[in-house]
């Protein structure tokens, strides 16, 4: 049985939006925090893995929401790394209120890079193996973001990569991409929809220096569906849906 890590957290002003909910990108930085305190203390934190030349990289992330935590809200987050083959790792997240109930779960999958070539390397018993993490041969199929239909019919907005967007595996952060997939949507929207479900699938890395365009487009499926893609001259980066709720103004 693969080892469950619990941390605590609060809710505080610069991780919410204007109407005092943690966003999406901030709680994605939320997950990683407390991944990382996991890994810490099983000692296989990251300067564990840079001494041997290698990093974990996300490559999709599945979120179900019922609602996101408010300003100045104590959680609860849950995580464990459930499953492994040879290329990749499923880690699960579970954040709880103060009351033990759920309000969101986030299935994430994981790979390692080789920080000098840029690919993916296979796992090691070596690294994995505290985590107790169930070995498997299989390779789990799951949804992905549906295609970008109409490009006529995109909402598309430029951004620049810029210094401070790079981390410490020398790429974009996660909750950078998040934040370009959702800022193509009109203000308006975002400040009458929450997020009910997501999926965010990653592909090539993005530079600094680089211009990305992020594109978004909205059907009607399920409530409210958007399709998102951010892509450069060179390649398609990510590719992200999303099916919103729309907020009750008692809400916030």
């Amino acid at each position: 049985m693969s080892l469950v890590y619990k941390s605590e957290k609060t809710i505080t002003h610069y991780m919410c939006d204007r109407s005092r909910s943690l966003t999406l990108p901030m709680l994605v930085n939320l997950l990683l925090e407390v991944s990382e305190e996991q890994s810490s203390e099983l000692s296989r934190d990251e300067s564990y893995l840079k001494a041997r030349g290698v990093n974990w990289i996300i490559l999709r992330y599945e979120f179900s929401v019922s609602r996101m935590p408010n300003l100045k809200e104590t959680i609860n987050i849950e995580t464990r790394a459930s499953e492994y083959n040879k290329l990749f790792t499923y880690r699960e997240f579970v954040v709880k209120d103060s009351s033990g109930k759920v309000l969101l779960t986030v299935d994430t999958t994981f790979a390692l890079m080789d920080l000098s070539t840029r690919k993916m390397v296979r796992l090691t018993d070596e690294i994995v193996s505290p985590y107790q993490a169930t070995a498997s041969r299989r390779i789990r199929r799951s949804d992905k973001p549906k295609e970008l239909t109409d490009f006529d019919d995109c909402k598309q907005r430029t951004f620049d990569v810029r210094y401070f967007d790079i981390d410490g595996n020398g790429h974009v952060n996660n909750a950078h991409y998040i934040s370009w997939l959702l800022d193509s949507l009109p203000s308006d929207f975002l400040k009458s929809h929450e997020v009910s479900w997501g999926v965010i699938a990653f592909d090539k890395e993005v530079s600094e220096h680089q211009s990305i365009d992020s594109l978004s487009m909205r059907r009607k499926e399920r409530g409210t569906a958007t399709d998102h893609q951010i892509k450069s001259e060179a390649a398609v980066h990510c590719k992200a849906s999303f099916t919103w709720k729309k907020l009750n103004k008692e809400e916030h």
